[in-house]
């Protein structure tokens, strides 16, 4: 169990000043400009890993706030139906230490790249604590980080030696941040990608107690859950019938990379897998306010890391939830990785999850 942080909102935050940036994606021609702070640190003596980023269109308005400290969302206290922000959560299969809050900025290009107006008013991305794995490198990814093994390697790195449910805590302290600079409940679409994924439900659909983690507050309920070839069944992902014939290659590395972000206790797995957790619960989630009644889930058929199983098993677990609509997205294509590469697919996951909720209205 993680030792307990302390919270320091305002004054973590205050630390850090809106910067003039500009952001890319392969899929637009110039960089496109915004206003940036990044790395806010969102606990007191935080390692490398333990911070958020936070993006605004650049207009007239916000132009005005770089070299200020970041105290407030902007538009925080403006009514609205709508979510006026997107918070995401990156993947890396929970060990990967280069793949950061930073892979979002291509979904920022592609959002606020349009001289009409902004499709929400700030989007932030959020770090956390990664999970070590030893040598030899795994060939799981076409460009594994370095392994990290204290002992070999005769140095620490807090930064990699998350397990379950550390991850879950930095998620939760970094909403509870953007929660003491004006995210609300309702205010905003909680996007994950893959690994990130997995953690955006483990944060929303239980309570911070269920994890051992009840001297942290609620997060504001997102309006909306986005998910993108993500991971929802651990245990089945360690298994040849689970993968599919498509994926079952990829049964070993999901083994070692599940028993280095969860344990060994493969019996545990399940407690962590939204795809198992009760449907009961979740609904009465709901009903109090701190779950989302709306879910939308994509999966790329062209994913060549995660298999469309994973999307079904979720979708089948959430339809037993009476009060939850579970909505499929049609955006993804390619490989695992492309959303975050390229951001249009994200961008546009965003708007039709914005446009499913005008249609609830």
């Amino acid at each position: 169990m993680p030792a307990r942080a302390e919270f320091t909102a305002a004054g973590d935050a205050g630390q850090v000043r809106w910067q003039l940036a500009e952001v890319t994606s392969p899929k637009l021609d110039s960089p496109v400009p915004v206003i940036a702070a990044r790395d806010i640190p969102y606990i007191s003596h935080a390692n490398r890993l333990q911070n958020l980023s936070i993006y605004l269109p650049r207009t007239p308005e916000t132009a005005g706030l770089a070299g200020t400290p970041v105290t407030s969302l902007p538009g925080a206290d403006a009514p609205s139906r709508l979510p006026r922000y997107l918070v995401h959560v990156h993947g890396g299969a929970w060990r990967d230490p280069r793949l950061a809050s930073a892979s979002i900025e291509p979904a920022v290009a592609c959002a606020f790249s349009s001289e009409g107006p902004a499709p929400v008013a700030a989007i932030a991305s959020l770090n956390y604590t990664v999970s070590p794995f030893g040598y030899p490198a795994p060939p799981f990814m076409a460009d594994p980080p370095v392994p990290y093994d204290a002992i070999r390697d005769n140095h620490t790195d807090l930064a990699r030696e998350a397990v379950h449910p550390q991850h879950v805590s930095d998620a939760l302290h970094g909403l509870a941040l953007l929660g003491s600079l004006g995210l609300t409940s309702g205010s905003y679409v909680l996007s994950g990608h893959s690994a990130g994924a997995c953690l955006a439900l483990q944060s929303v659909l239980r309570p911070p107690g269920h994890y051992g983690l009840g001297y942290l507050p609620e997060p504001p309920c997102p309006a909306v859950l986005l998910g993108l070839n993500g991971l929802y069944d651990l245990p089945a992902l360690a298994t040849a019938d689970g993968l599919g014939a498509s994926h079952a290659h990829h049964r070993d590395d999901y083994e070692r990379l599940l028993s280095g972000a969860f344990g060994t206790d493969q019996d545990a797995w399940p407690a962590a897998s939204p795809a198992s957790f009760d449907p009961a619960d979740i609904a009465a989630r709901i009903r109090e306010g701190n779950a989302p009644r709306l879910v939308v889930l994509d999966q790329s058929t062209e994913d060549q890391l995660v298999p469309m199983n994973q999307k079904d098993r979720l979708t089948a677990a959430l339809a037993r939830i009476p009060g939850l609509r579970v909505a499929q997205g049609h955006r993804l294509t390619g490989r695992h990785a492309a959303p975050w590469e390229e951001g249009i697919t994200i961008c546009q996951s965003l708007l039709d999850t914005l446009q499913l909720l005008r249609e609830g209205q």
